[in-house]
């Protein structure tokens, strides 16, 4: 009981600091300081370049503050009821708290995801998110535990709109290429 409230515990921590540190530093961006969207002279989109310098700076900035923020998160306490300690379920939940007093260190990955999604015959979704993996170790009295948390942080996301096709096939779930290719005919 003590090792999953503690456990329990690091995940609260680390998704909150992950998910305040992320706001944070995404604040000061907006999607066209990311990515350049390079357009032809009749306004079709021929490019989307990354502004790689800004992306990284955002993503060791983001690793940095949480980092920051786990190593400052030193002096937690865990209440345990009484019963709980028991291992009889009828008791579980009940009688006075015993606090333990825990101290919460890690270390943080990030990895930043871009994914393009089609959204409409002339829309495509853009999203970039950053995946953050912490490790963070809850030290107790008794024990120190250890927990891998996993967390996706929305970093940008924006509809690009291109041009109107003047013919369009939705072929999905008609079969093989030769049946495709019967009806194009």
């Amino acid at each position: 009981i003590f090792e999953t409230l503690c456990k329990d515990k690091a995940k609260e921590i680390a998704t909150k600091v992950t998910n305040e540190k992320s706001t944070e530093v995404m604040t000061k961006y907006e999607y066209d300081e990311l990515f350049k969207i390079e357009k032809d002279t009749n306004d079709n989109i021929n490019l989307i370049s990354a502004n790689i310098l800004t992306i990284n700076k955002i993503t060791s900035d983001i690793a940095v503050e949480i980092q920051k923020a786990l190593d400052s998160n030193k002096d937690n306490s865990i209440g345990i009821p009484v019963g709980s300690t028991t291992g009889l379920k009828v008791l579980s939940g009940r009688g006075p708290k015993i606090n333990f007093r825990m101290s919460a260190t890690g270390n943080v990955k990030t990895d930043l995801k871009s994914e393009f999604q089609e959204k409409s015959i002339n829309q495509t979704l853009h999203k970039v998110y950053l995946e953050i993996e912490s490790t963070v170790s809850i030290l107790t009295p008794f024990e120190a535990i250890e927990e891998n948390i996993t967390n996706q942080v929305l970093l940008v996301e924006n509809v690009i709109v291109g041009k109107i096709p003047e013919t369009y096939y939705n072929l999905n779930g008609m079969g093989t290429t030769e049946k495709l290719l019967d009806i194009v005919e």
